[in-house]
């Protein structure tokens, strides 16, 4: 195993993005099959959400941003949802991630790594709500998307090192004086 550990640490940011992105798809794509265990439904992950959350830790680059459209609007082709909703939804959970990890500049401090994807998924989940909730016309039921979003961050749990590309720090532009 840590022939794998020692590689992936080598492993380029560019590397990374594309086994991610690659990661999702699959999720993605295993998701469009029936999913049923002993003639109970299971709830799927939004993966593409565990891969916004991740990539914007490491800042807002436009590569990752790219992948998050192509992966909204695979969701929104699989999910019949009008064209444009999860892009949006992916791209501003990217940003808002991006956002805490520049907000709270610790270098991965446990707190913040296990509480700011719980608030993130809250809003992306809630996004999803509102969005499904406008294009449907009435008002859809809470409780599967809150099963999703569980499923969500224990899928985050198990693959969040997956989605580092690294910590990039930059200088802030403008002054504050």
């Amino acid at each position: 195993m840590s022939g794998i550990s020692r590689l992936w640490r080598e492993a380029g940011p560019t590397s990374r993005l594309i086994i991610g992105f690659l990661m999702v798809a699959l999720v993605g794509i295993v998701g469009l099959t029936p999913k049923s265990l002993f003639d109970q439904e299971l709830v799927w992950p939004y993966a593409a959400l565990v891969a916004a959350v991740g990539w914007g830790r490491s800042g807002v680059a436009f590569r990752p941003m790219v992948l998050l459209v192509i992966l909204g609007v695979a969701q929104d082709v699989s999910a019949y949802a009008p064209l444009g909703c999860f892009g949006f939804i992916n791209l501003s959970v990217f940003g808002l991630s991006a956002a805490f990890s520049r907000a709270f500049d610790r270098e991965r401090a446990p707190i913040i790594s296990m509480a700011a994807p719980v608030v993130l998924y809250a809003i992306a989940f809630s996004l999803v709500w509102l969005l499904a909730s406008f294009a449907s016309g009435h008002v859809v039921q809470v409780s599967p998307l809150i099963s999703a979003m569980v499923v969500t961050y224990v899928m985050h749990m198990l693959m969040a090192p997956v989605f580092d590309l690294g910590r990039r720090i930059v200088p802030l532009t403008g002054s504050m004086v």
